[in-house]
């Protein structure tokens, strides 16, 4: 009977150690995704400051919230374009707190053609 007990003891103590780290997996796989996402709206905030520059010399940067939806559900999503003189910043977060991916790139007017 003890080691039925013991028995039961450990395949309890496995299957939440199994389910532990399936969690943290998809946690982890949630983040890398959502970065992953937020790199390809960094890509379009810095094409759309390349368009709108050539478009209109005047164009001094902009905050975009276009529509998205991640992971099934709609997605809080802005992408802020600012231009001081020849540098132009693209920053781009996706997500709600405390869950907030962001990144940004700086470059320079001149680079684009």
């Amino acid at each position: 009977m003890i080691c039925v007990l013991a028995c039961l003891i450990v395949v309890g103590s496995l299957i939440g150690l199994i389910a532990q780290d399936a969690l943290a997996a998809r946690r982890e796989t949630r983040i890398r995704l959502q970065m992953h996402q937020t790199q390809r709206l960094l890509d379009a905030g810095i094409l759309r400051a390349a368009m709108q520059s050539k478009r209109n010399r005047d164009y001094g940067g902009e905050t975009w919230q276009p529509r998205l939806s991640f992971a099934g559900r709609d997605a809080a999503a802005t992408v802020t374009i600012s231009i001081d003189d020849d540098q132009t910043t693209v920053t781009a977060k996706l997500g709600t707190a405390p869950h907030i991916t962001s990144q940004s790139y700086v470059y320079s007017s001149s680079e684009v053609q």
